[in-house]
């Protein structure tokens, strides 16, 4: 599809400047007869080459909707409405439909055609999904094996036993024991931690430079959460492709990514190095996540401090800031008012949020804690 290519680059040098994949004010709505729900509403975060990206929020933040939204393997009703989703591909020997020449391309994923030849060469060839829970991903009627090698022929184009030969040692690259039994096993004979390791097989078959994995650890007991972390390291650095991690774990996002986002009701309201949202987190619904962790260094029988309220039901957003009914620190005026919007922290190279209590508009009032402060 000529209309998705935005622009070329002749040499690694240019292509080098651009993202791997960018998400520029994504809008993803659901429309049902009860409303429109916003569940990613104005996304926008980058993800660089070989890195790890952490997108962290409640359930229903839309993060997973937001990696679907990527694949476009949204459901209806929902659909993408606006946005772009940018993705640098690689083109040498035969070029895909409207390209010539070796060097790279920038395909925006939101002009193609979701069932078009060139989103599904996309769709687990330069992007690999690893699903939130393996046990409804995998067919229940067919082996493992089967559906690895139906992906690796689609994709890669080998015969039927090459294909076999290539899930077998897949399957011993992501430590899978006898994966000559086990790829003409089915996935409910495979314990969890079992099934976690062939979905990533079948997610690297054709050998993406991005992995999308949503969830990986869910339902795993400590150890075999900490096996599939480590595997997923182990493939980053011999493969060099890039990882979004969606997680709750904020543990996970400390040990494994480089740059974290943070969503809430489908927008972005902070994003920065992993260290920086760490140690200095900005938004106050970050600051609120955090608190959230347990800590060793916390007093016994300390009760955990947890985000006050819940996530508003879709269909009923607030107006203005959508966290400021669960804000300590809201200012009265401005945030029941106005949407705040993704700009750059003064001194924090890299780390950029969208919160009234740093950018402050003109005649802005006081925030809800300190008026009640001086009431009192």
């Amino acid at each position: 599809m000529t209309g998705a290519l935005v622009t070329a680059a002749p040499g690694a040098e240019a292509a080098a400047a651009v993202p791997i994949l960018a998400v520029r004010d994504l809008r993803t709505y659901f429309f049902a007869d009860e409303g429109t729900v916003r569940a990613v509403d104005g996304a926008s975060f980058e993800l660089r080459d070989q890195a790890t990206l952490g997108i962290v929020g409640e359930s229903g933040c839309g993060k997973s909707v937001t990696a679907r939204s990527i694949l476009r393997i949204v459901e209806r009703p929902g659909r993408i409405v606006s946005g772009q989703i940018l993705l640098r591909r690689a083109v040498a020997g035969a070029p895909a439909e409207g390209r010539s020449g070796p060097g790279a391309a920038v395909v925006d994923l939101v002009r193609l055609d979701a069932g078009s030849r060139e989103m599904r060469q996309i769709r687990g060839g330069d992007i690999g999904l690893v699903f939130q829970e393996p046990m409804t991903s995998f067919s229940p009627v067919h082996t493992v094996g089967n559906q690895m090698v139906e992906t690796i022929r689609l994709h890669l184009g080998l015969g039927r036993a090459a294909a076999r030969a290539r899930a077998i040692d897949l399957l011993h690259q992501v430590g899978v024991p006898r994966p000559e039994r086990r790829v003409d096993e089915y996935a409910f004979q495979l314990s969890g931690g079992l099934r976690q390791r062939a979905m990533i097989a079948t997610a690297l078959a054709c050998g993406p430079r991005i992995l999308i994995a949503d969830e990986p650890t869910t339902a795993l007991d400590v150890t075999t959460q900490a096996q599939i972390l480590d595997l997923l390291r182990q493939l980053q650095a011999r493969e060099g492709m890039a990882i979004m991690l969606i997680t709750h774990n904020l543990g996970v996002v400390a040990e494994m990514c480089d740059e974290v986002v943070v969503m809430y009701l489908g927008r972005v309201v902070e994003r920065g190095p992993v260290d920086a949202i760490f140690h200095a987190p900005r938004h106050p619904y970050t600051q609120a996540l955090l608190r959230s962790i347990p800590s060793i260094h916390a007093p016994v029988r300390t009760k955990l401090p947890t985000v006050a309220g819940s996530i508003p039901h879709p269909h009923n957003r607030p107006a203005g800031c959508p966290f400021h009914p669960r804000c300590a620190h809201w200012i009265r005026g401005t945030c029941e008012r106005h949407e705040p919007v993704l700009q750059p922290v003064d001194g924090a190279a890299g780390q950029q949020v969208a919160c009234f209590l740093h950018h402050p508009p003109a005649g802005a009032g006081t925030p809800a804690a300190a008026a009640a402060g001086a009431a009192r």
